[in-house]
């Protein structure tokens, strides 16, 4: 049986210890089961990169490793390792019974024993209990590390090193033992075996082993700071060396806070050079520093003696006094490193009697946070210490701003401007002086850029005096008393009234009119404030000469109001500014609380409708055949409330929503609206899409005249002649760029886009020839007009409503949350769980892509091949013989049409369908789907994973070598919404997998039997899921994949019902199909 005394008896003690000890460094990698043979295998990071294998059957166990030493004695620290890993995986797993010592054996033993005792045996309780629980201790030893262990004593020296470069350091030596203790010659390699948990050989009399002995808990406290010490020795060893010795370590100063005061407190001994100490003391009190201030024959002076007798390590912030350890608080550690470096050259200081004054006001203060100051008598009657009161008289001398500054000490008056100028009435007095007030008011001074001449402070430009008076003088009136002159007063202006915004809305010409006022100051005087706004300025200077403060809070509005608008100050006439009618919305957003508005019956209406577009109700048209779900009559409605006012947007529903039959009711109502005089409407969309647009014009509006741009130019030149004729004009973005210059002359009454990211970049010529068109209205659909970046936004929004968002570049600069609230009222944007009830449970859909030029020459030449084989093998030798060779052949090309890598070597070609599968996963992750993609090919889903992690895409992956237990944890983990792409193989996870999670299922290859399909997709779709789930199956044009669908979809009845469940459509198709499929 493996446990751990078993693996203990196949190794000798130092190969096993060795062992452990790098399965505890997690050296054994990539432990793998086979449960056939009962063997394990793994790696071990070593010297170089190791195989073990190991084999258990029964009791008895065998293992093997390629390393010399194994070939040499028959076994390794690999093994060893190796087998502590499969034990503790088999603990983990419960394959196989828990790891059990003897005496728990010997205890089940009993146990049994005594429950399958014959039913007739006498019953003698109380003798089976004794021998039941007899040898069993009440002491449980995973509960006490100290159960039948020796207590270690422990000695502690600290000391002190010298470092030529960084100063005194402490180190710290040991000595430890049982009876008695033994020098550590080496911390290093000591506290490595407590770390590592094996042996440590002090003498041949005593051993530290962990299984034998332990440390007390006072003790454990300071190794466990030192083993931390010694794990991170290199960080710190490049910062204050090494000790002198390999006994000594030294302890960093970022441990001295944690293990000092443990030394302390423990009384361990200390040495600082030839000084002995057998305890020190951790002192975190008041500092022993004594000054002395006393009078001298030059005037005054500082004695500070004491000083000299206290040493100071300044790597630590502590001072030392014999064995008295001094803690140091920051900001007495910045003091003392000054004082030291300074009063160590002399412990008498001298004093002018002219420095007293700022000596005691600005030594004396730190000097008191680091120790004791003691005056004589006749200083401390000197000194005088009255409150400060500062004053500011300013006053207007023509243009300027004068100012006046003065500190007083009760009768003491000081010129802050003239620092030697100080008059006492008392010469003798010693005044102290408030340094901190006097500096707030200096600070606030020399901010306003005050300027002295010699007599005076003053501030001569508009912009200095305007910041003192609203921004810097407020900050005065804690510290100061302020006196201000009429003449100053008479510029200070009264918080301006609100201004009020009025908004009409001129329907004919489709502006707003946006009139401002502000009090009963007229029309051009708000003209200029207005352009003073716009321009950033912080004040406007009324004619009277007063400073208006821009920055008010209501005028901030006024401004944010502006910004938001994009109004420049050459926009703005008699204190108004014309609008296009779509910034309605905005302006409504950006009017607040601090502007008062008064809007005309006109402009609310427009609100009203854009705002709650489905309040309309405009009736749909009579000649639709077609029933809405409530969901499309809203977005029909929607269109409808944007074109009353001349509007564009962007109809943005997820796939399958029917974007194509709300855009078509809406034509069809605008048709009937305005018959007589109605323009045509333009539709562009991608020419695959074309004749699906006429095919739905049929179905639902068959009475609308449709005409399909189609032939040669000359032929399209000459259908262009007579579009007045048609309700609506079909063409692609393809024709539409080749006939640019014909569509210039014509004009449309409505332009849709469909799928209009293809404009995404406005320097495209497509791009440039769908801005050429003239429309009265613009309509774009896109699920994904967004792909990118938001410059894709701001291109289609050009074609749409041009104008709407200012230059590129200034585009740029604007946040996300801006740019949505500005789009917001033009795109409707809708996805499937929003509409869930209005939705089948499952969407089906067939995404066609196109061979790129490489895969395309290397598919026609495979299929030339096969084609010419297959025709030779069915006419010489008939087709059952050669079934197997003609199916790898169609493999081939099926490979091809996914990924040319798949089996041609160094390919280094792109493949379209893997391209437009990842524009698929942008486009559903940009839309929040959670993606399943399934292949029959593990090596292309690799490849798609590979693909994806270059990208950045985190995802889960799962094939035939997937453990089971890995399979169900990787699941949960998905449906708990960790990442959002699963890659599945069809043989792994086609079937018992619940992926509720996901709501897309991307086929990436054509499996024979569609039941595996529905398979595929029923990883999703089933009890449980929320969301409609949309399958896609990825077919490639133009090649064999395309004809294995067609003849897939005329089979599934008859594939239903004849193959067998877990055959493929190849194994019954005829020779007949495979002529088919092939073209031969």
């Amino acid at each position: 049986m493996l446990n751990r005394q078993t693996i203990k008896n196949l190794f000798s003690n130092t190969i096993y210890q060795r062992g452990q000890r790098y399965y505890n460094q997690g050296k054994v990698i990539n432990l793998s089961y086979e449960e056939e043979l009962d063997q394990w295998h793994a790696s071990v990071l070593g010297t170089k990169t190791y195989r073990v294998t190991v084999e258990l059957i029964g009791d008895n166990i065998q293992y093997y490793c390629n390393c010399p030493a194994h070939d040499q004695y028959g076994q390794c620290k690999h093994s060893a390792a190796v087998l502590l890993a499969v034990l503790n995986e088999r603990k983990k797993t419960n394959m196989f019974q828990p790891d059990q010592d003897d005496e728990y054996l010997r205890f089940r033993e009993k146990l049994n024993r005594y429950f399958n005792r014959e039913k007739d045996e006498p019953k003698d309780y109380s003798t089976e209990l004794i021998d039941l629980f007899s040898g069993q201790t009440s002491v449980n030893p995973s509960e006490d590390p100290s159960w039948g262990k020796e207590q270690l004593q422990v000695e502690y020296t600290l000391k002190t090193e010298d470092k030529l470069f960084f100063g005194k350091l402490f180190s710290i030596e040991m000595k430890v033992g049982v009876e008695r203790t033994y020098v550590v010659k080496s911390m290093k390699k000591f506290l490595e075996s407590i770390s590592d948990k094996r042996e440590h050989v002090f003498t041949s009399k005593f051993s530290y082993h962990p299984d034998d002995h332990y440390f007390a808990e006072d003790d454990r406290k300071i190794v466990d700071y030192l083993i931390q010490i010694y794990e991170n020795e290199d960080f710190y060893e490049s910062q204050w060396q090494k000790s002198a010795t390999q006994k000594g370590m030294i302890i960093p100063p970022a441990f001295t806070d944690q293990l000092l005061p443990l030394l302390a407190e423990r009384g361990v001994s200390f040495e600082n050079g030839s000084n002995q100490y057998s305890t020190f003391k951790w002192i975190n009190e008041e500092l022993p520093f004594d000054f002395s201030l006393t009078t001298s024959k030059n005037g005054y002076a500082l004695d500070t003696a004491t000083i000299n007798q206290y040493e100071h390590f300044k790597n630590y912030g502590i001072v030392i006094d014999e064995n008295n350890l001094y803690r140091l608080t920051k900001a007495q550690q910045d003091i003392v490193k000054q004082v030291f470096k300074l009063l160590n050259q002399e412990s008498n200081i001298s004093i002018s009697t002219q420095q007293m004054d700022e000596f005691v006001s600005q030594v004396i203060p730190h000097l008191k946070k680091i120790g004791r100051v003691k005056s004589t008598k006749k200083v401390a009657e000197s000194i005088v210490n009255p409150e400060l009161k500062a004053t500011l008289h300013l006053d207007q001398v023509e243009h300027r701003l004068t100012a006046k500054l003065r500190y007083w000490y009760d009768d003491i008056e000081i010129d802050p401007m003239k620092p030697n100028d100080i008059h006492k009435p008392d010469p003798s007095q010693i005044l102290i002086r408030d340094s901190e007030k006097e500096a707030k008011v200096m600070k606030v001074i020399e901010h306003a850029d005050f300027k002295f001449n010699g007599t005076e402070l003053y501030l001569e430009y508009e912009d200095e005096i305007f910041n003192f008076l609203y921004e810097h003088l407020p900050q005065l009136d804690d510290v100061a008393e302020i006196y201000l002159t009429n003449a100053v007063k008479s510029w200070l202006v009264e918080a301006a009234e609100a201004p009020s915004v009025q908004v009409d809305f001129d329907s004919g010409e489709n502006f707003l009119e946006v009139n401002f006022e502000l009090g009963d100051i007229n029309y051009d005087e708000i003209t200029h404030i207005i352009k003073s706004v716009v321009e950033k300025k912080r004040f406007y200077r009324l004619p009277d000469g007063s400073f208006l403060p821009l920055e008010d809070e209501s005028l901030t509005q006024m401004s944010h109001l502006l910004d938001e608008l994009n109004i420049n100050a050459e926009d703005i006439k008699d204190g108004s500014v014309q609008l296009p009618a779509y910034r309605g919305l905005q302006l409504e957003d950006a009017v607040t609380t601090g502007l008062k508005k008064k809007y005309s019956k006109a402009f609310q209406q427009l609100i009203d409708d854009i705002k709650a577009p489905s309040q309309a109700e405009v009736p749909l048209p009579q000649a639709l055949r077609a029933d809405l779900r409530e969901y499309q009559k809203v977005g029909f409605q929607w269109l409808k409330s944007l074109s009353r006012y001349r509007f564009g947007g962007i109809l943005a529903d997820d796939m399958g929503l029917g974007k194509t039959l709300q855009s078509i009711a809406f034509l069809l109502s605008e048709l009937e609206e305005n018959k007589a005089s109605s323009k045509p409407a333009l539709i562009v969309s991608p020419a695959s899409l074309v004749y699906n647009w006429q095919a739905e014009f049929e179905k639902f509006a068959p009475t609308m005249n449709v005409l399909v741009m189609s032939g040669s130019i000359s032929e399209r030149q000459k259908l262009l002649e007579d579009i007045n004729e048609f309700d609506v004009v079909i063409t692609s973005y393809p024709l539409v760029r080749q006939d640019v210059e014909d569509y210039r002359h014509l004009e449309f009454s409505t332009l849709i886009m469909d799928e209009a990211q293809a404009i995404k970049n406005h320097l495209t010529k497509q791009a440039k020839a769908i801005r050429a068109i003239k429309a009265t209205q613009r309509f774009a659909l896109s699920g994904t007009p967004i792909e990118n970046s938001l410059d894709e936004l701001w291109s289609i929004f050009d074609v749409i409503l041009p104008g709407f968002f200012p230059s590129k570049k200034e585009f740029r600069n604007m946040d996300q949350h801006q740019v949505s609230k500005m789009s917001r009222p033009f795109i409707l944007r809708r996805i499937k769980q929003d509409v869930l009830t209005e939705l089948p449970d499952k969407i089906e859909s067939v995404q066609h892509s196109e061979l790129t030029m490489d895969q395309k020459q290397l598919y026609l030449g495979y299929l030339d091949k096969i084609k010419s084989e297959t025709a030779s093998a069915i006419s010489n030798e008939g087709f059952q013989k050669n079934r197997m060779k003609i199916l790898a052949g169609l493999t081939r090309l099926r490979q091809l049409c996914c990924h040319p890598s798949l089996f041609i070597e160094d390919y280094e070609g792109e493949s379209g369908k893997m391209n437009q599968l990842l524009d698929m996963i942008d486009t559903a992750r940009e839309n929040g789907h959670r993606i399943l993609i399934f292949s029959q090919f593990a090596s292309m889903l690799k490849i798609i994973r590979e693909t994806l992690t270059d990208f950045g895409r985190e995802v889960f992956y799962l094939d035939g070598q997937t453990p089971s237990k890995n399979r169900v944890e990787m699941v949960n983990r998905f449906n708990q919404g960790e990442k959002e792409i699963f890659l599945i193989s069809l043989k792994a996870g086609g079937t018992g997998l619940n992926l509720t999670g996901a709501d897309t299922v991307i086929l990436y290859d054509l499996w024979w039997n569609p039941a595996v399909e529905e398979q595929a997709a029923g990883r999703a779709h089933r009890i449980g899921q929320k969301k409609v789930v949309q399958v896609h199956r990825l077919i490639t044009k133009g090649t064999i994949e395309e004809k294995i669908y067609a003849l897939q979809q005329r089979k599934r009845e008859l594939i239903e019902n004849v193959i067998q469940p877990g055959k493929t459509m190849f194994s019954s198709l005829s020779e007949d199909e495979i002529r088919e499929l092939l073209n031969v």
